[in-house]
């Protein structure tokens, strides 16, 4: 089964957050794998070979293969099975966005009917605690810069860029809270990282946890979406 078939039909539940690019491509994806592999929910990789897939991320491969100056694309996805509110099918999504910035995204099966011909459990409001808990549960382990979880929408929804990536508007320091602060954004959490600039004046409600992470909840309500 091709990655296509892994998930299907939609909507999908994103779990996204940004990393800066440090160091050479292949330690990184690696450091990010290992890490991920020590979740307190128990994520299983689905009948990959890694090695070849990190190599793949690393080479690259052209945009556009007619265009001698075109950009080259950084890309991997990875079938998963994550215990997060039940045993559930995930994509693992990695992308280089800029030359300084990682979008790493968990795809779910976001209807909130179970598509038991597909083995999809359906997401309901009261699992939406364990999803915000996978959300700090990932940022205890990389201290990113940003992360939420929203219906079709990734972290780079909150960057001021319509851009497709990899475009230098998705810089790692081009990320202004203040985006997202001053427009609803269509996130159910954002979580922050106060270590890179502490928030005053928040519209929505929060809480700051460990490792200077300050969690929004802008809405507790999966149907509202």
């Amino acid at each position: 089964m091709d990655d296509s078939q892994w998930l299907r039909g939609g909507p999908f539940l994103e779990v996204s957050f940004l990393l800066e690019l440090k160091g050479e491509k292949k330690n990184v994806i690696k450091t990010i794998l290992n890490k991920l592999s020590k979740s307190p929910n128990q994520i299983e990789v689905v009948g990959e070979k890694l090695d070849s897939k990190i190599e793949s991320f690393v080479k690259g491969y052209p945009y556009d293969e007619e265009d001698p100056h075109t950009v080259q694309i950084h890309s991997m996805e990875v079938k998963l099975y994550v215990h997060v509110a039940g045993r559930r099918k995930a994509t693992l999504q990695i992308e280089q966005v800029s030359s300084n910035a990682l979008l790493i995204n968990i795809w779910f099966f976001g209807c909130e009917f179970d598509a038991p011909e597909w083995g999809q459990k359906a997401i309901k409001n009261d699992d939406l605690p364990v999803f915000k808990n996978f959300l700090t549960d990932l940022y205890s382990n990389f201290q990113f810069k940003i992360g939420g979880i929203a219906i079709e929408n990734d972290i780079l929804g909150l960057f001021d860029c319509s851009e497709d990536y990899p475009n230098e508007c998705y810089r790692f320091e081009n990320l202004n809270p203040n985006q997202f602060l001053e427009n609803k954004p269509y996130f159910i959490y954002v979580l922050w990282n106060e270590d890179y600039k502490k928030l005053v004046e928040i519209p929505y409600n929060h809480k700051r946890i460990n490792k200077l992470g300050l969690l929004i909840t802008i809405s507790d309500l999966y149907s509202d979406l």
